[in-house]
């Protein structure tokens, strides 16, 4: 995949992530108390993911720390720069738990790749 439409895309998710976090409102209904955990739980892990497979599985670290990054900087963001809608606790550990959900994915895959027996041939 082009370098160019990988960074759109990880702009692009990221765009949304903050657009979602720093409106007055939630943009999404709220089916069921305390939903707004899932929602940080599934997009961080969608961006830890996203910044893997632009970084490379290698660089797992480097991708969960830009992640991480970004969940203290919109909680901050949040509590400093919007007037309606506060920064909490709760939802740095849920957006830091969908970033360990999809690092510790990235490195089960990894080590399942890794570790795969070649067929035998000849």
């Amino acid at each position: 995949m082009a370098r160019w439409i990988k960074v759109s895309m990880t702009l692009l998710l990221t765009i949304l992530i903050v657009w979602g976090a720093l409106r007055a409102a939630p943009p999404i209904p709220k089916f069921f108390d305390q939903q707004d955990k899932l929602e940080h739980i599934l997009a961080f892990g969608a961006l830890t993911l996203w910044l893997t497979a632009l970084t490379g599985p290698r660089r797992w670290k480097l991708a969960g720390g830009l992640a991480v990054c970004a969940a203290i900087g919109l909680e901050l963001a949040q509590t400093f720069l919007v007037a309606s809608r506060q920064g909490s606790l709760p939802d740095l550990i849920a957006s830091l738990i969908g970033i360990v959900l999809a690092t510790l994915f990235v490195i089960s895959v990894r080590h399942v790749i890794r570790n795969q027996k070649q067929p035998v041939t000849g």
